[in-house]
């Protein structure tokens, strides 16, 4: 007689383990220009980002680059150039784009603040500081608050009393309506 104390099936077959790891699909997520067109000698910068890359490049001339989601990096091209970002994964995949960058005649020169001084970043209440700048190409500078004004001349300073923490704007402006700005913080005690 035979007595069985449980039924027992073979083990089935085990569920297939996977080979290889899924493979990101290798992406240039964007590529673009901040500046379409400049003048020759002028700097342009060209952004990019890049999804699952292992090496990326920027042609002419060639120039490895950091494989980033987001980066910018400056030319200065002599003529009209058309850029190319390439982009490889691990597995030899690789993916292109390309942005141009018109070259024109050099721009005239513009309004710039070349300089902005403080005597001191740290006062007590009331403390006089002197705000001083250096300026290229400018009609007129204003520095607020305060209601300073002057005229073209390229270096100017005053003098203020802050009674609080207080972040001075120095404005250079320029004949073409063109502008440039710096701000300083001076701390008060």
């Amino acid at each position: 007689m035979l007595i069985a104390a449980g039924c027992s099936q073979a083990p089935g077959p085990k569920p297939a383990a996977s080979e290889a790891p899924a493979i990101e699909p290798l992406k240039i997520i964007q590529f673009y220009t901040t500046a379409p067109q400049v003048g020759r000698g002028e700097k342009a910068e060209l952004c990019y980002g890049v999804e699952h890359a292992t090496s990326v490049w920027l042609s002419p001339p060639r120039r490895e680059l950091s494989a980033a989601i987001s980066r910018c990096v400056e030319v200065t091209p002599e003529k009209t150039t058309t850029y190319t970002l390439t982009a490889e994964n691990q597995q030899g995949q690789s993916a292109t784009q390309t942005v141009t960058v018109a070259v024109g005649a050099p721009k005239p020169p513009g309004v710039k603040i070349r300089e902005v001084t403080v005597t001191s970043l740290d006062v007590k209440k009331g403390d006089e500081v002197g705000i001083c700048y250096d300026v290229e190409n400018a009609r007129s500078v204003t520095i607020e608050p305060g209601g300073f004004r002057s005229g073209s001349g390229h270096k100017g300073c005053t003098v203020a009393h802050p009674e609080k923490t207080t972040t001075y704007v120095v404005v250079a402006a320029g004949a073409g309506g063109d502008r440039d700005q710096e701000k300083v913080t001076v701390k008060v005690r």
